[in-house]
C-alpha cells in the first residue's frame, strides 16, 4: 500500500517541494486543489493549522504547487495602488446593517451578485461551529456568511468549484483575507470578467483550537450547546470591536449569552497578537497594495473625518481597487450612503493597512501552554472584568440618552485600542 512519505508535520518535515518552512504558507490550499494527482492533502499540526503535505510516490513533481502558492507570487497578484479609490459607506437597509458586523456593504455587494444569477463565497460556521468558507445562491442563505469571524476559515474545494462556476459563465463573487483571495487569484491563473473579489484588512487568523476551547467553555457553564456564535452582535454593545454573543441550546430552550468573561477572553488573546498563524507576521498582504478588486474593513476613525448620523451602528471602510469594483461600486450606489474619504485617514485606526501584526514574544509558548493548561491561559486573557460588565450594563441604562451614550461611546473607543 501506498504511504506518505510524511507521517507528521513538523519544521523539517513538509512542504518537500512547495515552501522551506511554516512561515511561507498561509494554508490555503491552492496547491492542494491544483494537485491532479492528489499528491498533496492539508493536514493540522500541533497548533492546529493546516499545511500541505506531499505524498512522494503520488508526486511527478510537476511544479503546479509553486506555480499557484500566493506565497511565492506574491506581488504578482497585487493591484496598483495608482488605481485605488477610498470611500466610507454604510448599507441603507436598516435590518440589512444592523445584521452586519460593520457598515453592510458586503451583503449589498453579495445580493447585486446573487441578482444575477451568482454565486457568494464566504466564511460560514457549520453545525459543530467549524469554519469553512462555501458558496450560497439565495438572499436567505447570505445571512451564514455576514459578520466578522476571528479565526482561519478552510477553503477546501471552493477553488476548484469556483473555476467551474466562472467557466460556466456565472458571476462569482468571493470574499476572505488577502492571502486566501491571492491563492484563488494564483489557483484561476488568468482574469474572469464575471469574477469579484474583496479582501479583508486582515488582523491575523488564529486556529479553530482556541475557538474550540472557548465553546467547551460555554458549553460546560451554562450546561447546554452552543448553537450559535457571534463574534461581532451589535444586539450587545453597538457598533463594537467587543460584543461576542452565543446561542446556547438547553433542556429548558434557548439561551441568549449577551456578555460573558470566558467569550471576552477570546477578543482579549485575539487582539494581543498571540494565536496568529506563523505567516501572519510576515504578511506580504498588509499593504496598500491590495489584491482584492474591492477591500472591505471597519472605519473606525471616520467620526474625526466626516459627519455621518449614526455612525455608531456601523460604518464601512471602501478601497476600490480595479476597474471591475468600481464598476460593481456603481452598481449598488442606490443602496448606499457613500462619501469619498482618504487612505490614509481608513489606515489611522487600521493599522494592517500598512504593517504587518508583530509578533509578541507569547506567541512562541502561546499553543503549548494551550495543551497544557488551557482554562490557565485563557483565565489570564479574562482582565477588566468588571470595566468590561460595568460599561456594559451602562449603555443598557442610559441607550435613550444621547449625551451619556456618546460619553460611553468615546470610553468604548479608549478601551478597543
Amino acid at each position: 500500500m501506498k504511504q506518505a512519505i510524511y507521517s507528521k508535520i513538523d519544521n523539517n518535515m513538509f512542504f518537500k517541494n512547495i515552501s522551506p518552512s511554516k512561515s511561507d504558507c498561509c494554508g490555503c490550499s491552492a496547491c492542494e486543489q491544483i494537485c491532479r494527482n492528489h499528491a498533496i492533502t492539508m493536514q493540522e499540526d500541533e497548533e492546529g493549522f493546516l499545511y500541505p503535505i506531499v505524498d512522494s510516490l503520488l508526486c511527478i513533481e510537476c511544479s503546479a504547487c509553486e506555480k499557484v502558492c500566493p506565497m511565492l507570487h506574491s506581488d504578482s497578484v497585487k493591484n496598483r495602488i495608482e488605481d485605488t479609490k477610498a470611500y466610507a459607506a454604510i448599507n441603507r437597509n436598516e435590518e440589512t446593517l444592523q445584521q452586519s458586523s460593520s457598515g453592510g456593504i458586503f451583503s449589498a455587494i453579495s445580493i447585486s451578485i446573487l441578482e444575477k444569477g451568482g454565486v457568494v463565497y464566504g466564511a460560514a460556521f457549520d453545525n459543530n461551529l467549524q469554519l469553512y468558507h462555501i458558496g450560497v445562491e439565495d438572499i436567505r442563505s447570505l445571512n451564514k456568511l455576514r459578520g466578522s469571524k476571528y479565526l482561519q476559515s478552510q477553503n477546501r474545494n471552493v477553488y476548484s468549484e469556483i473555476k467551474e462556476q466562472l467557466k460556466a459563465g456565472r458571476w462569482v463573487y468571493y470574499t476572505g483575507t488577502g492571502c486566501q483571495v491571492a491563492g484563488l487569484k494564483c489557483f484561476l491563473r488568468r482574469p474572469y470578467s464575471t469574477l469579484i473579489t474583496s479582501d479583508l484588512i486582515c488582523h491575523g487568523t488564529p486556529s479553530h483550537k482556541v475557538f474550540d476551547f472557548i465553546v467547551s467553555q460555554m458549553e460546560h457553564k451554562y450546561k447546554g450547546k452552543v448553537i450559535k456564535y457571534s463574534f461581532r452582535d451589535k444586539s450587545i454593545n453597538g457598533w463594537s470591536c467587543n460584543s461576542s454573543s452565543s446561542n446556547i441550546q438547553r433542556k429548558d430552550g434557548i439561551k441568549h449569552i449577551g456578555y460573558d468573561p470566558v467569550m471576552n477572553s477570546y477578543f482579549n488573546a485575539f487582539i494581543s497578537n498571540a494565536m496568529n498563524r506563523k505567516t501572519c507576521y510576515h504578511c506580504p498582504f498588509a499593504t496598500v497594495e491590495r489584491t482584492g478588486d474591492i477591500t472591505l474593513a471597519d472605519y473606525w476613525g471616520v467620526k474625526k473625518y466626516h459627519a455621518i448620523n449614526n455612525n455608531y451602528n456601523g460604518v464601512s471602510a471602501i478601497l476600490v481597487n480595479t476597474e471591475n469594483g468600481e464598476k460593481l461600486l456603481d452598481e449598488i450606489k442606490e443602496k448606499i450612503t457613500i462619501i469619498k474619504t482618504n487612505i490614509e485617514w481608513i489606515a489611522d485606526e487600521n493599522k494592517n493597512l500598512t504593517e504587518k501584526t508583530t509578533q509578541p514574544i507569547s506567541r512562541d509558548t502561546f499553543y503549548q501552554k494551550l495543551s497544557n493548561n488551557p482554562t490557565a491561559l485563557m483565565n489570564s486573557f479574562q482582565r477588566n472584568k468588571l470595566k468590561s460588565y460595568t460599561i456594559y450594563h451602562i449603555k443598557r441604562i442610559c441607550k435613550h440618552n444621547a449625551c451619556l451614550f456618546g460619553i460611553l461611546m468615546k470610553i468604548r473607543d479608549l478601551l478597543c485600542k
